[in-house]
């Protein structure tokens, strides 16, 4: 019962801790004096002081509240052991009893479930300190971008800002893998080989991080204290090891033979420029568009390229897929390649990278300006020779599904064909019961607009999905600024594109057909199709087949496979 009380207690003052912490960044915001970057220079030494410490107090107070969230993840896992801890206490009180009496057959029994009971706990130990250690080390670099990024504008602090960012990134990857390790079994001895090289790779950039890091928070203090002399010298230690990290070649991606092109060549954001300004030909590797908005200055967004095998001057259609919240477009690449042979064999598969793993819709963590990044990448890769510059398509799975709506709401890009989305059919701000709506530079969606007409769209949803309600209505889960997002019903939304595209009929009431868990409808004889998967959550897109999709995205008729 005491322990009960304190577990209460301790949850009681995690959330106090995240509303107190909320309110004071609140009013602290509201009660801001507006002063002018001219009257800030022409302070008072005293007025200063008391500006650094009000933006210190800020930096404190998002601190915690990530903090916040640490503690409850923690407190979820201690629980968690404090339940195992209970049992192999019981099994250790039983193990005694069975020794006292001299009963060895219940002795061998129980020290056969102690052993691995003893192991499993002690795992569960170390990856909550693993994952502690993981926390500390983000929030440390978190902070120190934070506070470059509130420095006066210079070379150094934006190009070191830009790094952190990708360190935060890195710190994430190493520690996906080392918990895909602990979970690895006994007969899994290749996989554990390819992530222990992976996490390898990853730790030698991240000591070179660790180096920018501790740098960084000296060029600070320098900054802070006027130290001019200790300034030049850190900024040209920094500006040395910048160079040096850009000067690194692009890691290589892990690519099944299959998919890879002829010579396995990958290349890096420097691309080859034929005679006359024109570009060559497309090769498979790791490619930039840079943006700059909010949150970031000449960012570079990363997008990764497969290019399958060909004849000399072919030209392929190109594939563009677009991860959940919270997905890697490194870690997607390779299992899609793996997963879709003939896709890979017959497209070229591009996979773009969303800013903080986000597409920004209505209140992601990314601010950026992802119709514009996408819609880049088609008209760059659009003027390469081996690329059919009027044959895109374009696949987004979950928060991925949400920007291909919202970019077959507003591109007017002639380049893409054919779009697929992914258990994300509209949401209530895209389509508000009457109009399409733009997005706008504040994710305000204002302004009513007339989607392009001609175009094809896929969409799969799944019956049971606890995220995105297949009937329409709230999702408990997806935040949508003050409340949570409201989404169109599947089959509706999918009537809603038809009739955009041309449809004059009725909105069908039972499936074109039907087979096993698929029940599909179908309009414009397939160019706006549904394909609702009975009993399926929010990985429904996974029940829909290789050949299914192919022949979508060539304009085939439906294909069911019994």
């Amino acid at each position: 019962m005491i322990a009960l009380f304190r577990i209460l207690l301790l949850n009681g003052f995690v959330l106090l801790g995240a509303l107190t912490a909320g309110a004071l960044a609140a009013q602290s915001e509201a009660t801001r004096p507006d002063l002018g970057e001219e009257n800030i220079q022409d302070a008072s030494e005293d007025l200063r002081d008391i500006l650094k410490e009000q933006a210190e107090l800020r930096r404190d107070l998002k601190m915690l509240n990530q903090h916040v969230d640490h503690l409850k993840r923690r407190l979820e896992s201690l629980d968690q052991i404090s339940e195992a801890q209970q049992q192999l206490d019981r099994l250790r009180k039983q193990l005694d009893r069975a020794e006292s009496t001299g009963n060895e057959a219940d002795s061998r029994e129980l020290e056969s479930k102690l052993e691995p009971f003893e192991r499993r706990f002690d795992q569960m130990r170390e990856s909550m300190e693993i994952d502690t250690e993981f926390h500390d080390r983000i929030t440390e670099v978190r902070e120190l971008k934070e506070r470059l990024d509130a420095l006066p504008k210079t070379e150094t602090a934006t190009r070191s800002s830009r790094h952190l960012t990708i360190a935060i990134d890195n710190l994430r990857k190493l520690q996906k893998i080392r918990a895909d390790l602990r979970k690895l079994g006994p007969t899994s001895e290749d996989r554990h080989d390819q992530l222990e090289q992976a996490a390898d790779e990853l730790q030698e950039q991240i000591d070179f991080d660790s180096e920018l890091t501790e740098l960084g928070f000296r060029f600070i203090e320098a900054v802070e204290d006027d130290q001019d002399e200790e300034l030049e010298k850190l900024t040209d230690e920094i500006r040395d090891i910048l160079d040096e990290m850009e000067g690194q070649p692009q890691a290589r991606m892990t690519i099944p033979p299959s998919a890879s092109n002829s010579n396995g060549q990958r290349t890096a954001e420097n691309e080859s420029v034929a005679s006359g300004g024109q570009k060559s030909v497309l090769e498979s590797g790791q490619y930039y568009i840079r943006q700059s908005w909010s949150q970031e200055t000449d960012y570079p967004r990363p997008y990764l390229v497969n290019v399958p095998k060909g004849k000399q001057g072919q030209k392929f259609p190109v594939f563009i897929f677009l991860h959940g919240n919270g997905g890697n477009a490194k870690e997607v690449m390779p299992i899609l390649l793996r997963n879709r042979r003939k896709m890979a064999s017959q497209y070229i598969m591009v996979f773009a990278q969303g800013y903080q793993e986000s597409w920004n819709i209505v209140s992601e963590r990314s601010k950026a300006d992802d119709k514009g990044f996408i819609e880049a990448i088609v008209l760059k890769l659009a003027s390469y020779n081996n690329v059919q510059k009027d044959h895109f398509s374009i696949m987004g799975v979950s928060n991925g599904a949400a920007l291909v709506n919202q970019l077959l709401i507003e591109s007017k890009l002639p380049n893409i064909r054919s779009y697929i989305s992914g258990v994300s059919p509209l949401n209530v701000w895209q389509y508000d019961g009457e109009y399409f709506k733009s997005k706008g530079s504040g994710n305000d969606y204002r302004k009513p607009t007339k989607p392009m007409t001609g175009k094809r769209l896929m969409n799969i949803s799944g019956t049971n999905d606890e995220l995105v309600p297949y009937e329409g209505g709230i999702s408990n889960h997806i935040p949508a600024k003050d409340r949570k997002l409201g989404f169109v019903a599947a089959e509706e939304s999918t009537y809603l594109w038809a009739r955009q595209m041309g449809d004059t009929g009725e909105k069908l009431t039972e499936p074109s057909r039907t087979e096993g868990q698929l029940e599909v409808f179908s309009y414009l004889g397939g160019d706006v199709i549904h394909y609702k998967v009975v009993g399926a959550g929010h990985g429904a897109t996974h029940e829909v087949s290789e050949d299914i999709l192919l022949n979508f995205l060539q304009g085939g008729e439906e294909v069911v496979e019994k």
